[in-house]
């Protein structure tokens, strides 16, 4: 045997021995191969979601776009966690507390579009003094969690029970995805997506008032849950008792010129984007108009602009300073009224002007719940 033909049969043992070794390890021939991993997603409500609304949500959302701009994976629950069976790619994620048909003055919009999925409040009218005004609903509880994750090929052949023999899928086809020994997790955290807005106006002559009314405009009508910006669109939001929310009066002084504070605590979207930051804003983008109702049964009207005098402030009450719109996040906004409210004189009707038989309880300070009046 000559030396090239010797090389040649070398060779030729060498590549035997490899598939030798290959043949091994390899995946059988028959079978379905599942490309699939699986995910559990799991969110915390607790750290954000509860420290503004004081419960956890009843269930949530997922929604799982892939990078094909396919139609999104969509899967509600109502725990804390929902398992995925996803293919490798790359994925964007919103996850949003509760689903669509449980928010009852809220709509979604462009609901399948990552880019373009919004929460916007419905709207209507009243037949009251403010008859014709476009309002919104107050917006329900609501957080959301985004994110974007990829799924590798090295996950997918991790997990050791992938194959199943075909004539065992023929018999039980579900058997590919329970056969799934390894799970990856995927936290998450929920932040609220509305703020509480605090209005407080100064009163000079508080025994002449009754109760009030009020309305505020330039508020964000919703937000557009991939961004967490709020929607450049705007409404009108109204100040009024009604079971939830109730106008209070605390006093400063016995005489009978003497001034009182009203505040009214209301949820709401904060304000619209582009408009977050004080240098953004006019003095007119926001106007807070009042509808006080007097003793004598007349009503005394104004309004004021307050674009400039929007505060934020912290959970705890302390004033922020916002410099980005990143900053925003469980911020409340607070109106304190620099202009104040001087309402005419009543003549004395011998009932105890104002608030009739309420005006004991809080003739000598506090604060009391104009609520009935």
């Amino acid at each position: 045997m000559n030396r090239s033909l010797k090389r040649k049969c070398l060779i030729a043992l060498s590549l035997v021995g490899v598939l030798l070794v290959v043949s091994c390890n390899r995946r059988p021939l028959e079978v379905m191969v599942d490309e699939k991993v699986k995910v559990n997603v799991k969110i915390n409500w607790q750290v954000n979601f509860v420290e503004i609304y004081g419960t956890v949500p009843n269930g949530m959302t997922v929604m799982v776009w892939p990078s094909s701009g396919a139609a999104p994976i969509v899967q509600t629950t109502n725990s804390n966690s929902v398992t995925l069976y996803l293919t490798p790619d790359t994925y964007r994620m919103i996850i949003y507390s509760e689903t669509p048909d449980d928010y009852q003055y809220q709509s979604f919009f462009d609901y399948y579009n990552y880019d373009g999925i919004a929460m916007r409040s419905k709207h209507f009218t009243t037949k009251a003094w403010d008859d014709g005004v476009d309002y919104m609903y107050y917006p329900d509880e609501i957080g959301v969690a985004l994110d974007t994750f990829l799924i590798t090929r090295e996950m997918v052949e991790r997990d050791t029970t992938l194959f199943v023999y075909y004539d065992d899928y023929k018999n039980d086809p579900e058997q590919v995805n329970r056969e799934h020994t390894y799970t990856y997790e995927i936290p998450e955290v929920g932040w609220p997506m509305t703020v509480n807005l605090t209005v407080k106006a100064k009163i000079k002559r508080r025994q002449s008032l009754k109760t009030i009314e009020a309305n505020i405009s330039g508020m964000a009508d919703g937000f557009y849950l991939s961004r967490i910006n709020r929607t450049v669109e705007s409404g009108t939001l109204r100040l009024v008792n009604d079971n939830t929310h109730q106008w209070k009066l605390e006093k400063t002084g016995a005489d009978i010129d003497s001034m009182g504070y009203a505040t009214f605590v209301i949820p709401s979207f904060g304000l619209p984007y582009g408009k977050e930051l004080l240098s953004e804003r006019s003095a007119s983008d926001n106007v807070l108009s009042f509808y006080i109702y007097l003793t004598d049964g007349t009503a005394y009207q104004c309004s004021f602009d307050v674009g400039k005098e929007i505060k934020y402030v912290t959970p705890e009450g302390r004033e922020a300073q916002i410099r980005y719109r990143q900053d925003l996040q469980n911020l409340n906004l607070e109106i304190d009224l620099s202009d104040v409210i001087v309402l005419p004189p009543m003549p004395d009707s011998g009932s105890g002007a104002g608030f009739d038989a309420k005006v004991d309880e809080w003739e000598d300070g506090g604060t009391i719940d104009m609520g009935g009046f």
